[in-house]
Parts: structure tokens; sequence; C-alpha cells
């Protein structure tokens, strides 16, 4: 019996503490403003600023010529001249093939040559006699004709010897690799010894004096493109420096892939700053600039692909889908969804949810 009250007395408490509880959650859904006190708020205004009229590119620097640097013929290196990063002048040697096999190919080809000098001068002479006979009746015209033929015969023979001689000689000359033009070594792919195949390709040189910077642009893009249009040409690893260049190539037929067209401009770099293979940022010149609405950056959200803001409307946040543009310096355009003069908030837009009251701190 004093089990059974003891245990109603304990259910009774439960109940009424589950009653309390949700009186109290009644009373705060009831009154959900009661609490709710202003949120001290920046704004800032919607107004025109100039945007300029560009069209900003990413792309990649490339030499102005890129020579392949290859071997005419397969052997082994006897000696690399260079290194990656030299710089190197037209006609300078850049590495050398062995020659023992070469020169002996030289040599059996030099005595090609005499001898079949030797025996078109002896076959010149025979028919010369011939011909001599000839015309005085003691040789036939067709022992004449056999002795021509023979003399020719000969002649064709000395002159496919120095044909090959020529070609030995130049094998050797060959040997030596020098560079076809003024540039920096790059792509060095070589060393003392190694063996390398006819054609493969060993190194590279790069002109650098000026630059070809890479970028593909847009079908819709192509008609603001001309030759000879001025570009500014920016780096990260050159933050405080401006390169300028042209438009020197067009592409006239688009990528298969990406269907957008490959335009080269060329940059002046004496000082050799930009270097193949660097990413940079490409502004190019669209006319003069416009007015255009812009609003803080800091003012824009995006949820779910979706951008907005936060105007007042009776001391309240009220929520404003818009439409964003590019960035100017440290605004953002708005190219739909507010007005000039319209104000926004600018800050603990993260507390804020539309409806909520708010207190106008001063203008940022």
């Amino acid at each position: 019996m004093e089990k059974s009250k003891t245990r109603n007395m304990m259910i009774g408490i439960f109940f009424v503490i589950l009653a309390v509880a949700g009186w109290r959650m009644a009373g705060a859904e009831e009154e959900p403003g009661a609490e709710m006190q202003p949120l001290a708020v920046s704004t800032d205004s919607v107004s025109y600023i100039e945007k300029p009229s560009v069209m900003p590119l990413s792309g990649s620097v490339e030499g102005l010529t890129s020579s392949i640097i290859s071997s005419r013929f397969s052997g082994q290196v006897t000696n690399v001249c260079v290194e990656d990063g030299q710089t190197v002048s037209k006609g300078q040697p850049l590495f050398v093939m062995d020659t023992v096999e070469l020169r002996n190919a030289l040599r059996v080809a030099q005595n090609s040559v005499n001898q079949a000098r030797a025996k078109y001068a002896n076959d010149c002479d025979e028919f010369g006699r011939y011909q001599i006979l000839f015309d005085r009746g003691a040789y036939s015209r067709q022992q004449l004709e056999t002795a021509r033929t023979k003399m020719l015969a000969s002649q064709a023979d000395y002159d496919s010897a120095q044909a090959n001689l020529s070609s030995a000689e130049k094998q050797v000359a060959e040997a030596t690799v020098v560079s076809p033009v003024d540039g920096v070594i790059a792509n060095k792919n070589l060393t003392n010894g190694q063996n390398v195949s006819a054609g493969s390709q060993l190194m590279t040189v790069e002109q650098l004096e000026a630059v070809h910077v890479v970028i593909n642009v847009e079908q819709r893009d192509m008609a603001y493109l001309k030759m000879g249009d001025s570009v500014t040409v920016t780096v990260d690893a050159y933050p405080d420096k401006t390169f300028t260049g042209i438009v020197d190539v067009i592409s006239p037929v688009a990528g298969k892939e990406n269907r957008m067209f490959r335009v080269k401009v060329k940059v002046d770099n004496p000082e050799m700053l930009l270097k193949p293979g660097m990413f940079v940022q490409v502004q190019l010149n669209l006319g003069a600039p416009k007015m255009v609405l812009s609003v803080p950056q800091k003012a824009v959200l995006g949820q779910k692909g979706v951008q907005y803001v936060f105007t007042v409307e009776d001391g309240k946040a009220k929520k404003i889908r818009v439409e964003a543009g590019d960035i100017v310096g440290d605004r953002l355009e708005i190219v739909d969804g507010v007005s000039e003069g319209m104000t926004i908030l600018t800050d603990n837009l993260d507390k804020l949810k539309d409806g909520n009251p708010v207190q106008l701190g001063e203008e940022a």
C-alpha cells in the first residue's frame, strides 16, 4: 500500500513538470516578437559607378618561337654544352655527337670519290684517243659510241661519289648541333653518354625577347577583337607590374572540343620576366566605360545558386533577390533587383531573417 502511494506521487510530479514546460513553450510561441530586440546593422546605398568596358580572361605564356632541337641521326652524345635556362646565340653549339663512325664513313666516301675520279679521267682519255682514231678512220662509230658510253657512266659514278662525300661531310658537321636562333634553353632531356634516336626531341630553344600570351575567346566575344588591339596583361608573380601587348594572331577556326577561338597576344619581354608556361590575366578593352548600379560585395549573399540582399522596410529587414554582374573594385555590379538610392544592409547578415526588426546605424 505504501509503495503504491509513493508511486502515484512520483507520477503526479512528473505530469506537473510536463505541464509547466508545455505552458512555457506555448507562451513563447504565442509571443514570438515579445523578446526579440532590433538588431543593429550598418547600411549602404545602391549607387552608380563607372565600370570599365574590359573582358577579363586567363591565358598562358608561350615563347614567340619554340625551336625543337634533335639529332639528324642516331648515336651517342659525347658532350652536352648547355643547361636549362641558359641564354644562347644563333650558331652556338648545344651538344656534340660521337663522330668515330661518321669520320670512317667520310674516309670511305672520300676514297670512293678518288677512285671514281681516276676512272672517269682514264675513260675520258680513252674516249679522246678513240675520237682521234675514229677521225682517221681506224675505229668504227660503234666502237667510238661504246667508249663514250663508258666515259659517261664513269662521270655518273663520279657525281654519285661526290654526292655521297658531301652527305658524309654534312653529317660530320652536323654532329655538333647548334642553336638555330637566339633564345633560352628549355626542356633539356640530354646527358653525356646518352644514346639518342634520330628526330627525338632533346631540348627546345625559346625566343623570349617577346612572348605570346595565348587566350581562348568565346564566339560571342569575337566581334570585340581585331588585329593590333592593345591588351593589358598581369601575372601573380609580379603583382606591381603591368605588361602591354597587342593582338597578333586570331585563329580563323574554333577548337573542336571547346568551340573557342585561340588568340595570341604579342608582349615585349626585354627583361625576360614572362616565362613559357606562366598563367596570366588578360584584360581586353571593349570600348568606353559605362555606368552600372552597384552595392558593396559583402552585402550580397548566396544560397542554392540564388543571390540576394537585405533592405529595410518599416523598420524590418526585407530580403530581395538580385542578379549580380561583375566585380568592380570593392563593389559588385547589380544587373537586376535594385534601384538607385535603395538602402542596403551590410553587416550582421548571417543573423538576419526576412522580417526581423533592425536598428540602422551609420551608413558605411
